[in-house]
């Protein structure tokens, strides 16, 4: 299956540390690909200061790889049996050049992304090309492979129009500062995890709403550079509504009066339940839910339990009547 979502590809950069299922063996050092097919087919892995040892693992023995290393499916005490000392085919590696023949222009090869089911290379990002600039090529721009060796199908002008390939570091001062210059949004910023990998900015944790969520994604769309957005962010809202559901669903749960107040993702239940272990099983399943980072049990056990604490939009609590085992709002 081939993938259209940049953050779905593995990303080969050289250089980057290798990591077996149990701990780290060495450095990434060359991709083997097949050039008829254009895919990798096997990853070079050396380890050692002057007398480096390599070894060649196929494929499929990588789970993933981008900037933070490459993650191998074998452990450390296997990688000796899966691995071989040569692989034929292509072999690019850091130093190997970038050509654009009929602009008269090279650098060298910085990155390469593949598919991660099939190897198929998506695009590579070369290093000083055009002169003092990072560019990412999609495959449909590549003339061809050759080992040490990759040559682009490109024109000078076309070159000069392909906008910049901006280091993650770059990318991220701009978006912190977007974000910081969103003044609704500084009582959000601690639920906020903003970072950018290999051009992908993902944003994880939880917000106080979906209309923030949304305000972050459309403004950090404006940073030049920005190859895709993950918004995983998870909305006290939507968290609100999953919890409440999760509960209603339990049959444990079901039909009791129980308050749900999320705050970025610390959900605090209230009201009130007929037993110390109703108690115990309502927090089990509110910390079940994805985006739920903390709960905070204020249930009261009571046997007679009749009112449930409900949210105005204030934030403000008040009590709902639960007569006959049925939530029926009576809100003093």
């Amino acid at each position: 299956m081939t993938s259209e979502l940049i953050s779905e590809l593995l990303k080969f950069r050289f250089g980057s540390k290798v990591f077996c299922s149990d701990g780290e063996y060495g450095l990434l050092d060359e991709v083997v690909v097949d050039a008829a097919r254009r895919c990798v087919t096997h990853v070079g892995v050396s380890r050692g200061l002057f007398m480096k040892k390599r070894l060649y693992l196929a494929f499929n023995q990588v789970s993933q790889a981008s900037s933070d290393g490459v993650t191998l499916t074998t452990s450390l005490a296997n990688l000796a049996q899966v691995a071989v000392a040569d692989a034929g085919g292509v072999h690019l590696s850091g130093s190997s050049l970038v050509e654009a023949p009929a602009a008269g222009q090279r650098g060298t090869l910085l990155l390469l992304a593949v598919q991660p089911s099939s190897g198929e290379i998506a695009y590579v990002v070369a290093h000083n090309l055009p002169g003092g600039q990072d560019t990412l090529f999609r495959v449909d721009t590549i003339a061809e492979l050759a080992s040490g060796v990759v040559r682009l199908n490109l024109s000078a002008e076309a070159l000069k129009g392909l906008p910049p390939y901006r280091p993650d570091r770059e990318l991220q001062r701009e978006v912190e500062a977007v974000l910081f210059d969103l003044y609704p949004l500084h009582v959000d910023m601690r639920g906020i995890s903003a970072r950018v990998l290999d051009g992908v900015l993902y944003l994880d944790g939880n917000i106080s709403s979906a209309l923030r969520a949304d305000l972050v994604e459309r403004q950090v769309m404006g940073v030049p550079g920005l190859l895709e957005i993950r918004n995983n962010l998870v909305a006290d809202d939507t968290l609100a509504s999953e919890v409440a559901l999760a509960l209603g669903r339990d049959p444990r749960t079901r039909g009791l009066p129980i308050g749900v107040y999320p705050r970025l993702g610390v959900v605090r239940l209230s009201g009130a339940v007929h037993s110390a272990e109703q108690k115990r099983v309502a927090a089990e399943i509110a910390r079940a839910v994805p985006g739920v980072r903390q709960v905070v049990n204020d249930l009261t056990v009571n046997p007679r339990a009749e009112r449930l604490p409900v949210m105005a939009s204030t934030g403000a609590e008040d009590e709902d009547l639960v007569p006959g085992g049925r939530y029926v709002r009576h809100t003093k």
